[in-house]
């Protein structure tokens, strides 16, 4: 017998036999014992175990192919001890040794040993980047795995050939789960491989047959059911756009075999077959026309239906054992997804009490002080399971909301919070934080339950340090040239000090397009931040969103707690999701008529960062800086004129005629058949504009910017007639598909050319015109544009809107409003009417058969003053995009 004092050096010497006696020893000596692990790893015992599994192509002996398997069942030993020695373990060399041993002539048993030591790895340290970039061989190998073994099992060796295949999918499975960077981690090629694997399994004769009724099927059969539950459910987890096209054209009658496998008799099967009918249903075949119109491009709500009956049994067998704990936490995962589309589905489930037993689950596992320690990973999983099937179901209605508040689940949410931050709870939180977001939809719930929670401290600590933020910020200011308070300036500011603050500003934006130091993507603490940690603090911004609106009373506890200077540094956040739900937080803050807090916010943010949103690489927070601008001046002159001052009107519309201009063009461009992203279409013989999603919001958010300048005061509205890129845009976009941007030019049209009785200014003389503008001018001068400020006349004042109504109809809008007449909306078609009345009264192109509509226009231009008609909606709304099993993964998007 070798002594342990001597096992190193033998396993270091040159001998073959003594090196695998050596390593037959150290195996049995370090079963059970962490120390000895750590002691031989510190010796550099990886490094010898790492050599053999390398030397496949060296020396050949009678001892290689044993020395080999030996080295990889001691280094999976190792790997098996839990996270401190794996950590030790885990690095490029040993990944990619493991990896180069994936191959079908290896031994069966070194396969096993290394597919089982990479699943415990990557299952301690998921990975962080592309796998196909790092290690280009793996997928290959794998799929090369799957078709070897599964050609081989009829013929030899079944049973370990069905257990190779089943290690290879347990590997796939913690590799690609359900999510968008999960799903680029394998190529497409092994997605397919896998479902060709599946599909001939389950068109294996009597193979469905045999699954419905129990059996003694022996232990080759055992091991083919554990490797079909297997293949299936990693099948749900890396499953592509690509791969469910292929399935859909090579095995149409696939989705009717998954259906029968519902009604298996193992529970590991049919939670298989859920969870791919899932992924299934919600995974789009056609690429954009799917994601476009938002619904489930693979099945529809009958074969959803299905799936309800089929879980619900799992989840009953799993609360008559011990209240639920032994439950699956892929019960609850695959629930959230069934549910977070609403609609019957989500009804169904919520008839059969999903609310109360999900809840009685978490109830058991929620911790129960603010130590993370008594959570383990098991307790963990079912929490975030049963959390996020409650944010989904909380963010469609009402009398949900209510029942998940009445089930006591709000108490759970409040001591997940609490509790002291560790990577256990790190899911857990996010997940409470998609429920917290979820309940914060109901303005009733904000004024009562969740008032009395005590969730405000819990928001703030999982946003970071208040004083380390502060702290941050004050030199970011510094750097940026005093970026926030002091660019701003006014029109009591003289015009030095004008020229000096633009200057500051200028400087601190570093001119249009470019990146601007202290201004955003500065954020130090982004590079010492892991990815788990600001996963966290974006879910938690997501909940910030709806609780710091002007109704809610949480907004003022929220505020006190010095969260404005945490929501600021979020904005400047390299990491995309997270300045994309700060951005909309702020965008909340400054709704409403709380110009106090619009004040504060705005000090806070400063024009040259918000600048930078406006043109951020990514469209969504583009949409929200944008439609920060707007909440910004709504209903407020002053803002408007502040706007102008500290970002000058010239930039100032350039960046807005470049935003309506977005994958624009007018309708004779003979490149139109190129550009996929601005279409035309032929609809009753008229011509519609269509633009792509986000393009059409931020085109939205624009236009409704305009919209509020037109209903400030009168120079405001001169500023934009000067403007004639941005009027023709805007009239162009009168024939667009989307009536939401239809209306948001009637609304600018009927602005401009609302006649004022009398014109607001101060001493109601100010903003009268400095003068008439010609009808061939662009860019006159007119007050608070640089131009000299003299008083009108009265009829000097009609002039000047029968003019500016004038460039209207020169630019054409006439033809437009015509067209609109028979538009299918009836709120386009009324108003309309009242812009046809409104331009014709000032033209004396009068139109028979609209009558007498200046009362119509009286009012409608009262809606326009008092801003209701041009705000964001005061009913938060979501329009989700909830990730099966990362939720942050794309951001969350509570909107007001």
């Amino acid at each position: 017998m070798i002594s342990e004092i001597d096992l190193l050096p033998l396993v270091r010497s040159p001998d073959r036999g003594t090196q695998l006696r050596a390593l037959k020893a150290l195996k049995n000596s370090v079963i059970g014992h962490t120390e000895q692990k750590e002691w031989y790893l510190e010796r550099g015992v990886l490094d010898d175990l790492l050599a053999i599994l390398s030397a496949e192509d060296g020396v050949k002996d009678q001892y290689s192919e044993e020395l080999m398997i030996e080295a990889g069942i001691v280094l999976g030993s190792f790997a098996y001890s839990g996270p401190d020695i794996s950590a030790m373990l885990y690095g490029p060399e040993t990944i990619s040794t493991l990896v180069l041993t994936l191959k079908p002539t290896s031994p069966p048993k070194l396969l096993l040993a290394s597919l089982r030591t990479l699943t415990t790895l990557w299952t301690a340290q998921p990975p962080t980047q592309s796998l196909s970039t790092a290690y280009p061989t793996l997928a290959p190998s794998l799929a090369a795995l799957l078709s070897h073994f599964y050609s081989s099992a009829a013929s030899e060796k079944g049973a370990i050939s069905y257990t190779i295949i089943t290690q290879v999918c347990g590997l796939l499975f913690v590799l690609a789960p359900a999510h968008s960077t999960g799903q680029s981690v394998l190529s497409d090629h092994l997605a397919i491989s896998l479902c060709d694997l599946v599909d001939k399994l389950l068109t294996k004769p009597n193979m469905i047959a045999s699954l419905s009724v129990s059996s003694n099927a022996g232990a080759t059969g055992l091991a083919e059911r554990k490797m079909l539950s297997s293949a299936i459910l990693a099948l749900s987890h890396l499953m592509s756009p690509q791969a469910a096209r292929h399935l859909a054209s090579s095995a149409p009658y696939f989705m009717d075999l998954l259906v029968k496998l519902l009604r298996a008799q193992e529970p590991t099967i049919r939670l298989a077959a859920c969870a791919l009918i899932t992924t299934l249903y919600t995974t789009p075949l056609s690429g954009s026309g799917d994601v476009i119109t938002g619904k489930p491009a693979a099945q529809n709500t009958e074969l959803a239906m299905l799936l309800v009956p089929a879980l619900m049994k799992l989840l009953d067998d799993a609360l008559s054992v011990d209240d639920g704990r032994g439950c699956d936490p892929l019960v609850l995962h695959t629930f959230a997804v069934v549910c977070r589309e609403g609609g019957e589905v989500a009804d169904r489930c919520v008839e059969v009490g999903i609310i109360k037993k999900v809840v009685r689950i978490i109830a058991h596992v929620a911790p129960s002080t603010h130590s993370a320690t008594q959570i383990g990973k098991t307790e963990s999983k079912l929490l975030s399971g049963g959390l996020f099937c409650l944010s989904a179901l909380g963010l469609h209605k009402e009398e949900y909301r209510k029942a998940i508040i009445d089930a006591n689940a709000l108490t759970i949410v409040v001591a997940v919070m609490n509790t002291e931050n560790a990577p256990a709870v790190r899911e857990i939180k996010i997940a409470a934080c998609n429920v917290l977001r979820s309940l914060s939809r109901s303005v009733l719930l904000l004024r009562t339950s969740l008032v009395e929670s005590g969730i405000v401290g819990g928001v703030v600590e999982l946003l970071g340090d208040v004083a380390v933020v502060q702290e941050s910020e004050s030199a970011s200011a510094t750097a940026a040239g005093s970026a926030k308070g002091e660019v701003l300036y006014d029109e009591s500011m003289s015009e030095v000090e004008k020229t000096s603050a633009r200057q500051k500003y200028l400087s601190a934006v570093g001119g249009a397009g470019q990146e601007a130091d202290g201004v955003i993507m500065e954020e130090d603490d982004d590079e010492s931040e892991d990815g788990e940690s600001l996963e966290v603090r974006t879910a938690a911004m997501a909940a910030v969103c709806n609780l710091v609106l002007e109704f809610s009373p949480l907004r003022k506890p929220i505020l006190d707690q010095g969260i404005l200077p945490l929501i600021v540094a979020g904005a400047r956040s390299r990491y995309t999701p997270l300045r994309l739900n700060s951005v909309w937080a702020l965008k909340h803050m400054v709704y409403g008529d709380d110009m106090q807090t619009r004040g504060l916010v705005l000090e806070e943010v400063g024009f040259p960062l918000l600048m930078k949103l406006c043109n951020d690489p990514e469209m969504q927070v583009q949409e929200q800086a944008l439609d920060f601008i707007r909440n910004l001046i709504a209903r407020s002159d002053d803002y408007i004129d502040k706007l102008f001052a500290n970002v000058g009107v010239h930039d100032l519309f350039e960046l807005l005629d470049g935003k309506l201009a977005m994958r624009s063009r007018q309708s004779d461009d003979s490149e139109s058949d190129e550009d996929e992203d601005f279409v035309e279409e032929d609809e009753g013989g008229k011509v519609i504009f269509t633009t792509k999603p986000y393009y059409t919001e931020i085109i939205i958010a624009t236009a409704y910017i305009l919209v509020h300048i037109a209903a400030g005061y009168e120079h405001h509205r001169q500023t934009i007639i000067q403007h004639e890129s941005v009027v023709k845009k805007v009239i162009a976009l009168m024939a667009h598909e989307r009536e939401e941007v239809r209306l948001a030019c009637l609304w600018i049209v009927l602005n401009l050319t609302w006649v004022e009785e009398p014109p607001r200014g101060a001493a109601g003389e100010d903003l009268m015109m400095e003068g008439v503008v010609d009808d061939d001018a662009e860019g006159s001068s007119s007050a608070g544009a640089g131009g000299e400020s003299a008083s009108q006349s009265p009829g000097n004042y009609v002039e000047v809107c029968r003019k500016r109504a004038a460039v209207l109809v020169r630019l054409g809008v006439r033809a437009k409003l015509a067209m609109l007449k028979q538009d299918r909306v009836l709120d386009v078609r009324e108003k309309t009417k009242t812009a046809i009345y409104q331009i014709d009264s000032l033209t004396g192109a009068f139109t028979d058969g609209y009558g007498d509509r200046r009362e119509e226009s009286q009012q409608a231009q009262q809606v326009q003053q008092g801003g209701d008609a041009m705000e964001v909606d005061n009913v938060p709304v979501v329009r989700h995009a909830y990730m099966y099993m990362n939720p942050t993964a794309v951001a969350s998007e509570p909107s007001s």
